[in-house]
């Protein structure tokens, strides 16, 4: 899509869909989101699952989000397996305009698949691929990476939840965290394992459908993300890093240029994702450890990136402290993380097992550390 079409897009956006979008989440959040999903070139946008109780009790809540998803240019597909396939198809169908593929196959050209969604998109009809013949788990090895890189499970239980009923946002095949499910949601992990050990780059994302957008276009979303885990890596030194790619990791992420690169010799662990998406950089102080920088890339955001940084990093601080513009929005999530918080003017101070006695000198620290970037 070219810059001009995009800002028309973003132009007719405010108009018509602006005050929906809203209501989702923030506008910086959305904005990101939809972006990074009309630059993306698969052939479909996303692949929809609804369990049956999804259908039956939230069909037309299902078809208003799959046809807003249309009007922003964005081509989902609804595919429907197994034995009760031809019936939800009916049922949801009496809800709005849909469009059932019957004369295509998961192997087919991507050429083909590819024609049969624009015209779908051009006529504002949602797509189904329905195939009571076929197994969900057999169809989306097929279908993805070739034609879709999204896949959505709609259910009406929802997101995963661990044996003490908490909910769990993201979840990591590589940890081995199956034991900690609760019994009822250890098929559809077992099925999604399944499916990232086929194509371990799949975006899968498990939610009830009434919350499919909020899920889709904000950071924290609305359900759970499944997914192998990052390969994260600890240096104790600057030297043992790629510098270029962690200078342009965090000069991209933050927008802005370092004021002096030379500082980042003054940290004294570096917690870098192995393909430079993200990163934590700490440095030694009296009191604890400096959080000086904490940054990911655009590309990786709401995939669970941060998360798995920041408890790799924290496993081993008993004291940690750092400073956030304080109309950062990322500073909600730094007030579940953090013992406490200090505001005064542009910044807001956070710590983390700082003993009270220290706090008069992490605070001062903070507040006049001059701005590591060039404004």
């Amino acid at each position: 899509m070219s810059a001009l079409h995009l800002r028309h897009q973003m132009n007719t956006l405010s108009k018509t869909l602006r005050l929906f979008l809203d209501s989702i989440g923030r506008r910086s959040e959305y904005e990101f989101y939809l972006k990074k999903f009309q630059s993306d070139r698969s052939v479909c946008f996303a692949l929809v699952i609804p369990d049956t109780g999804s259908v039956e009790s939230s069909g037309e809540l299902m078809t208003f989000d799959l046809q807003f998803l249309l009007r922003l240019e964005l081509c989902p597909l609804v595919l429907l397996c197994g034995k009760d396939a031809e019936a939800n198809a009916i049922k949801l169908m009496a809800h709005g305009a849909y469009y059932v593929i019957r004369d295509l196959s998961p192997q087919d050209d991507p050429n083909r698949w590819r024609a049969c969604l624009q015209q779908c998109l051009a006529r504002e009809e949602i797509p189904v691929f329905c195939r009571p013949e076929l197994d969900d788990s057999f169809a989306v090895k097929e279908l993805a990476p070739r034609l879709v890189h999204r896949l959505h499970v709609l259910r009406n239980a929802g997101m995963l939840h661990d044996e003490k009923e908490e909910k769990i946002f993201y979840y990591y095949t590589r940890r081995s965290q199956l034991n900690l499910l609760n019994p009822e949601d250890k098929q559809v992990v077992a099925k999604a394992e399944q499916w990232l050990e086929h194509d371990p780059q799949l975006h899968i994302s498990i939610s009830s459908p009434l919350y499919l957008l909020q899920e889709m276009f904000t950071v924290r979303g609305r359900g759970s993300i499944i997914r192998p885990g990052s390969h994260i890596h600890h240096f104790d030194a600057l030297e043992k890093l790629d510098i270029a790619r962690l200078l342009d990791l965090i000069q991209s992420a933050f927008g802005k240029q370092l004021k002096d690169p030379e500082q980042l010799k003054n940290a004294s662990d570096f917690f870098i994702e192995s393909r430079y998406r993200g990163a934590v950089i700490l440095e030694s102080h009296a009191s604890g450890k400096y959080l000086s920088k904490f940054t990911v890339g655009t590309e990786a955001r709401g995939e669970g990136v941060a998360q798995e940084l920041w408890e790799m990093a924290c496993e081993k601080q008993e004291r940690l402290f750092w400073r956030s513009r304080s109309d950062n929005p990322v500073n909600q999530w730094y007030e579940r993380q953090a013992s406490g918080y200090y505001r005064e003017g542009k910044w807001t101070v956070f710590w983390k097992g700082v003993e009270p006695a220290q706090l008069p000198e992490i605070i001062s620290y903070c507040l006049n550390r001059p701005s590591d970037f060039l404004e």
